[in-house]
């Protein structure tokens, strides 16, 4: 959840805090006019009505869709009625007027749980699934947006502020455990646990990126949307209509898809590794299989252990990947471990064709390199701990942001607090953001 989502649910709730009234006669219309925002308070209103436009606009240019609403959304926001009320619903129904799509919360202890955010874009979406369709009349069924493209679209929003978060796709990918995309695309809300919610969002971001960079890619997704409502019982065939290049076959889609992921996974391969990190990685690449005979049996030897291997039928194998490996790492190594990398790679291509000739007196002095290009930088490090420490005349503020946050929490620590849930999770959302 992005910050500004937290701070929106934070004036909800002191908003509330002020509105016990079960009526909502007050309004506030957007400047669109597509939001019509019932609550008590002026405050609450505007914040409401400005976040509905600003979701609205990013699910627009998400899809290449102009503004060109026909059906207006109500968003109501009352205090929940009793703990066991529904905290959010979303839902089409038929007025006077045509159609309209209706956002009624109900805010609890936790404003968390109705996730303002989401909401909208389901409304948005609804809304143009069914502008341009024969009007929805009471009780007929109707269809919402996939739930994937709801999620992806909510993570791509995110990624805006706080950019890829790389770690839960390198998970999936040193698990080997990306889902079926028949399954994925089939999965429904209440299959899913906390921890499998996580994943399924990444999942979701993945494929809809994927979908969006691909030639027309967000005109496609917007006619996706409309399309939906005919097509929602296959969406292997849904999205092969609007995306034929793409998700011709469930394989097809399920490559491209993989591919996508690894991609997510290598987000961070932009930053440069430290010398200590540099040199981890170094040497988690020293240690590697060899096949020892013609059965495929395998062993496990080191870089110095050279002369045991190298005359194996698997050598020229293994230090060809060995070879590839260095290469890969020195994109992202430290550059005081450029000349390491060098060095390894020279001596792996030498191996790969039998050649030993000086490796076991490059292999030591690489290795010495190593060793005093450590000792270099903790020595470093720590005299730059004592300066900072003892000899600089003035603070170097380095640490002013968290002293601030501390004297704040202090503060807010040492006022009367009241006991009820507003404060308490006002003080919650003060002390963790």
């Amino acid at each position: 959840m992005s910050p500004r989502s937290l701070l929106l649910f934070a004036v909800i709730l002191t908003a509330l805090g002020r509105a016990e009234a079960a009526d909502l006669p007050a309004r506030s219309i957007s400047s669109s006019k597509q939001f019509i925002i019932y609550c008590d308070d002026a405050t609450l209103r505007g914040r409401v009505t400005g976040f509905a436009e600003e979701v609205k606009d990013q699910v627009l240019s998400l899809l290449g869709e102009g503004d060109r609403w026909k059906a207006p959304i109500i968003i109501s926001l009352a205090r929940a009625a009793s703990p066991k009320s529904t905290p959010v619903t979303v839902r089409m129904f038929e007025t006077p007027d045509g159609p309209s799509v209706q956002i009624e919360a109900q805010i609890g202890d936790d404003p968390k749980e109705i996730h303002l955010q989401k909401q909208i874009v389901r409304a948005v979406l609804l809304e143009i699934e069914y502008r341009d369709r024969a009007k929805v009349k009471g009780g007929e069924t109707y269809v919402e947006a996939p739930r994937w493209l709801i999620e992806g679209a909510l993570q791509i929003f995110g990624q805006r502020d706080l950019g890829v978060a790389p770690e839960v796709y390198q998970a999936m990918v040193q698990s080997n455990r990306l889902p079926p995309i028949t399954d994925f695309l089939t999965l429904k809300d209440d299959d899913l646990g906390a921890t499998a919610r996580a994943m399924d969002a990444a999942c979701a971001m993945c494929l809809v990126q994927l979908l969006v960079e691909q030639p027309n890619g967000r005109a496609n997704l917007g006619r996706l949307v409309r399309h939906w409502p005919d097509l929602h019982d296959d969406p292997l065939r849904a999205l092969a209509r609007d995306f034929p290049g793409l998700a011709t076959s469930a394989n097809g889609l399920q490559k491209w898809w993989t591919l996508n992921v690894a991609h997510f996974s290598a987000a961070d391969r932009y930053k440069g590794l430290t010398a200590a990190d540099t040199d981890k990685a170094v040497q988690a690449l020293l240690q590697f299989e060899v096949v020892t005979d013609k059965a495929g049996k395998k062993e496990t030897f080191t870089l110095e252990q050279f002369p045991d291997f190298v005359k194996l039928p698997g050598n020229k194998a293994a230090m060809s990947t060995l070879h590839a490996a260095v290469i890969a790492l020195s994109a992202r190594a430290n550059a005081l471990y450029s000349p390491v990398l060098a060095e390894y790679e020279r001596i792996t291509a030498l191996l790969t064709r039998g050649k030993t000739r000086g490796v076991a007196e490059m292999l030591d002095e690489v290795a010495r390199y190593r060793e005093g290009t450590l000792r270099r930088m903790s020595a470093i490090g720590d005299y730059l701990n004592w300066y900072e420490a003892t000899q600089m005349g003035m603070r170097s503020d380095a640490f002013d942001s968290f002293l601030k946050a501390a004297n704040e929490i202090s503060e807010q620590e040492a006022r009367i607090r009241r006991d009820d849930p507003i404060a308490k999770y006002l003080d919650q959302l003060q002390e963790e953001f």
